[in-house]
């Protein structure tokens, strides 16, 4: 039997192979280093930065998704998670299908940013609350259309918001153990071993995919609970915890894959890194 470094540091073979290697220099491969780095920081900031607002005097929701309805924080929200649906809808791997499971992240990520979740996340919240795009009267009071809650944008638009956030961390999850884990032959073997750096990544990139699918399973474990389970579940935040965790695993992959670590950069990549540092 394998020992579970072994397991883990190992990758696919066969699918998702680039059907040319790219050059050692080639400026798209850098491109796109460096937009993955991006995306890593963003994707691991946004909970630290709706946490922090939620410290300064806002309410600390239920979810991360339910900072939709902060007046302060809920454009932030939008913002920051249309951000990497831009990134993964705008994505070249190298790959066809690869591009095509980031353009679909991209456009989850997007459904979680404007298709709203079931109520604020706030019971307790003083204070008038409203949507973050809510139209207002006169007198500063969200405007009603035909008696749906001002906190809709249409009827069960809930259930498309679930099924946004379920399509974006699943595919996210599996571009992370599939096709940041593959191994290229001409890239990655030396002596037909697996080289140092690209085991260290894959180790990294498999808890990080395995994080994430874990935080889904509890999410969704989480819907069969008993009603006094999930008054216990609201208190502690649970909701945002897994999303939180989920977010800042995407985020440390996303950074890895930008090589942002150097120590996990292989030696051709460690000494371009630092001619670019110069």
């Amino acid at each position: 039997m394998k020992p579970i470094t072994d397991i883990l540091a190992n990758g696919t073979r066969r699918h998702f192979q680039p059907p040319r290697t790219r050059a050692e220099n080639d400026p798209e491969s850098g491109m796109q280093a460096r937009l993955a780095k991006l995306v890593g920081f963003v994707a691991f900031a946004l909970p630290i930065v709706l946490m922090l607002g939620a410290a300064n005097g806002s309410c600390m929701r239920d979810s991360i998704s339910h900072f939709y309805y902060a007046q302060f924080l809920g454009p932030i929200f939008v913002g920051m998670l249309s951000f990497i649906g831009g990134f993964l809808i705008a994505y070249r791997g190298e790959h066809w299908l690869e591009n095509r499971g980031a353009t679909l992240a991209g456009l989850g990520a997007f459904g979680v940013a404007v298709l709203p979740t079931t109520g604020n996340g706030c019971e307790m919240a003083t204070g008038r609350l409203f949507r973050t795009f809510a139209t207002l009267d006169e007198n500063g009071l969200p405007i009603i259309v035909e008696g749906r809650n001002a906190f809709e944008l249409f009827s069960r638009v809930h259930h498309l918001h679930t099924i946004a956030a379920a399509l974006v961390f699943g595919l996210l999850a599996l571009f992370i153990l599939v096709v940041l884990r593959r191994v290229v032959p001409e890239r990655h073997e030396h002596n037909g071993e697996i080289i140092p750096t690209k085991r260290k990544r894959n180790v990294l990139y498999s808890l990080c995919g395995g994080a994430i699918l874990l935080c889904i399973a509890l999410l969704g474990a989480k819907q069969m609970a008993s009603e006094a389970f999930l008054v216990k579940w609201n208190t502690l935040n649970l909701t945002f915890v897994f999303e939180a965790i989920a977010l800042w695993a995407f985020g440390i992959a996303w950074l890895a894959k930008g090589r942002q670590f150097e120590e996990l950069n292989d030696p051709s990549e460690r000494d371009q890194w630092r001619r670019n540092v110069r």
